[in-house]
């Protein structure tokens, strides 16, 4: 189903980063240091995957165990699924989430065989959920049923390990959290792993939607700097946000938060930006007769070039020059021609370069206002580059991804537009949902997705099972549907909706039993009404 043939090579993936500092490293440190110690008289490796299933670290002992190891790409940064390597203890102990061992000919790939394996999911000890696996793999004539016993016993240490480390940390974070509760009035949150604390100023103010925001703070903190701004509330309450790491705790976060006199109110017309203060900026009065605003689709480009522009403007779009060349230039340079005009000028990176040329001539020569909007100058070519360099005065529009925090605000305005009057809520699933999408649409795509989230309603609660299947997160972190799951999925998932939750109705459309359709809905993490 996944496309494996037993004679094919382990398919390549993107190796990415580990970190080496995480929870599950530093506990699991010490342990593989003992485990190879025991091992250093024998040809065994030993493989740290994370929750993930992707490898975090290696033992090697045996220099040609190394290579062997190599070449079936069993080393740190890549993502040991079954889906790309078929049968194996590491992948199919993260699969089943329990322990197994796989030797010789019980590998799919033929390139696994020559291997001895036996894998084992850390589960921690406090939330239950696998935070790795742990692997001992050597040569298959050297396999051995001790290798089980000594496996578990290195799994139970590191779950130990793990258990210590979070009752540090969250007696680190607690700490902290009670002495600046103590000293101020005003809200304070801290957020662990696991763990949410708030004072009752906090508790009062902030909503459950609102952790996703202030998780996206902190996920781009650093232990080296703090972080001040601003934030709209779910209740739409502006609101001054600083936060700080918490040294000791595992990547916790300290907030505190006050109320300040609420500003103009975010619109999406304004085009958002990297900074607080996007919607002020973009109305600003432009320091030049030329203006640039640049991004990347569905950032808003338009919106804000016509907002710049004021009300008596022409406006063209490059597209519309597609086919009719002569025509859309006449009028361009027609509306360019009278020096107390405003002009707007759409997308130049579709003109073709001939005619960017000829633009560029006239942009110069004309003494009325122009506003342009293009991609990241970055991505021009030259003759469009020289085009967009007459602007002395630019804008840049960032990614709906580069600002997750203020997704809870966006989210609450383009739902004014789609559904005015409306009484919808969201969950805080949908947010968390959101907030892990990469928007290659921006804010264009984040329309189409409430659009078809709150379609049809007028109130209630819109949940994960509303949104779009591009949009919902996968079953497992890490592991991707093949297309027989995803379609498999997909009909649960429309047969739910028909019958409007009723799982008996959903299971006779589906002509199969309610025990199985239970067992889909678990393995799927379909979640509905």
């Amino acid at each position: 189903m996944s496309g494996l043939d037993p004679g094919m090579d382990v398919r390549e993936r993107t190796i990415a980063d580990v970190d080496t500092r995480s929870s599950l490293t530093l506990a699991a440190g010490p342990v593989l240091d003992k485990m190879v110690d025991d091992l250093a008289d024998t040809r065994f490796s030993i493989l740290l995957a994370d929750r993930t299933s992707r490898i975090v670290d290696r033992r090697v002992g045996d220099r040609t165990v190394g290579q062997a190891l190599d070449r079936v790409l069993a080393v740190p940064g890549f993502q040991y699924l079954e889906e790309v390597s078929g049968t194996n203890s590491l992948a199919t102990a993260f699969e089943l989430r329990k322990p197994i061992a796989v030797t010789g000919d019980e590998h799919f790939l033929e390139a696994l065989k020559l291997f001895a394996c036996y894998g084992a999911p850390i589960i921690h000890p406090i939330t239950h959920r696998i935070e790795g696996v742990i692997d001992v793999s050597g040569p298959v004539s050297d396999a051995t049923t001790l290798l089980g016993p000594f496996l578990m016993r290195a799994t139970r240490d590191i779950e130990q390990r793990l258990l210590e480390g979070s009752r540090i940390a969250e007696k680190q974070l607690l700490a902290e959290f009670q002495s600046h509760s103590n000293k101020v009035r005003h809200a304070v949150v801290a957020l662990g792993e696991n763990l949410v604390l708030a004072n009752t100023a906090a508790a009062d103010l902030v909503r459950g939607v609102d952790h996703v925001a202030l998780r996206a703070i902190a996920s781009e903190l650093t232990t080296r700097s703090d972080y001040e701004g601003s934030l709209v509330l779910a209740s739409g309450l502006p609101v001054a946000v600083r936060a700080s790491s918490v040294a000791g705790s595992n990547g916790g976060v300290l907030f505190e938060i006050t109320e300040k006199s609420a500003p103009q109110p975010e619109r999406l017309t304004a085009g958002f930006r990297a900074t607080p203060t996007t919607a002020s900026a973009a109305a600003a009065p432009p320091l030049s007769r030329v203006v640039l605003v640049t991004g990347e689709p569905g950032t808003g480009k338009t919106t804000t070039a016509l907002k710049i522009a004021g009300e008596a403007r022409a406006s063209f779009d490059s597209f519309d020059s597609i086919g009719t060349k002569t025509q859309w230039f006449a009028d361009v340079r027609s509306a360019l021609s009278h020096p107390e005009a405003s002009v707007v000028i759409d997308n130049i990176d579709a003109l073709e370069i001939k005619l960017v040329r000829q633009l560029s001539a006239v942009v110069s020569e004309s003494a009325c206002s122009v506003v342009l909007t293009s991609i990241p100058i970055a991505e021009l070519s030259n003759p469009h580059r020289a085009l967009a360099s007459q602007a002395l005065t630019r804008r840049e529009l960032q990614p709906l991804r580069s600002y997750p925090h203020k997704l809870v605000s966006i989210v609450k305005s383009v739902v004014s537009e789609v559904a005015p009057g409306s009484a919808i809520e969201f969950a805080p699933s949908v947010f968390r949902s959101l907030a892990q999408h990469d928007w290659p649409g921006n804010l264009r795509e984040l329309r189409a997705v409430i659009d078809f989230a709150v379609r049809g309603r007028d109130s209630g609660v819109v949940t994960e099972l509303d949104l779009p299947q591009v949009i919902r997160p996968q079953p497992r972190a890490g592991r991707a549907l093949t297309l027989m799951e995803a379609a498999e999925r997909d009909a649960i998932v429309a047969a739910l909706r028909a019958s409007r939750g009723n799982k008996t109705i959903a299971a006779d459309a589906l002509g199969i039993g309610r025990t199985t359709l239970y067992s889909r809905i678990q393995r799927y993490k379909i979640v509905g009404p």
